[in-house]
């Protein structure tokens, strides 16, 4: 069974933050450029929060704040509910159900690792899947 650390360790553990003080501009700036729907929320290497799209929708745009003008700390989403290295894919897709949430910082102890998204989770498990499919395939002509 594929853990999590295995996606991490393929994806690579970029991920990306801001700084509590950091404008919401600033964060949906990074995000665009980068192509992702989150971002991490630090101070000193802290992890405070995380700030999705779904914040800028909700917390913004439909309140017709200023992204410029607020901070990123004003309306991010905290406490960031993580993942372990060791969890299954299965756990971290029963968690994001729950929590509603589409990104799961991945922590050992203080270190973080990396993040994982929903559609990261989604392709293992296709590929999974697919690497089945081919081996019972093999199995039943006899070809393995």
């Amino acid at each position: 069974m594929t853990s999590i650390a295995d996606i991490i360790d393929r994806k690579g553990g970029m991920v990306l933050t801001v700084n509590q003080d950091d404008s919401v501009f600033d964060a949906i700036s990074l995000m665009s450029e980068v192509n992702v729907g989150a971002v991490l929320v630090t101070r000193d290497n802290t992890i405070l929060g995380i700030f999705t799209e779904r914040d800028y929708l909700q917390k913004i745009a439909l309140k017709s704040r200023s992204s410029r003008e607020t901070r990123v700390k004003e309306v991010m989403s905290s406490p960031v509910i993580t993942a372990s290295p060791g969890d299954s894919i299965q756990r971290c897709m029963e968690t994001m159900t729950t929590c509603r949430c589409r990104h799961l910082p991945v922590v050992s102890g203080e270190e973080l690792l990396g993040i994982v998204s929903i559609g990261d989770l989604v392709k293992k498990l296709l590929e999974e899947k697919e690497q089945e499919v081919q081996q019972l395939s093999s199995y039943i002509s006899g070809s393995y």
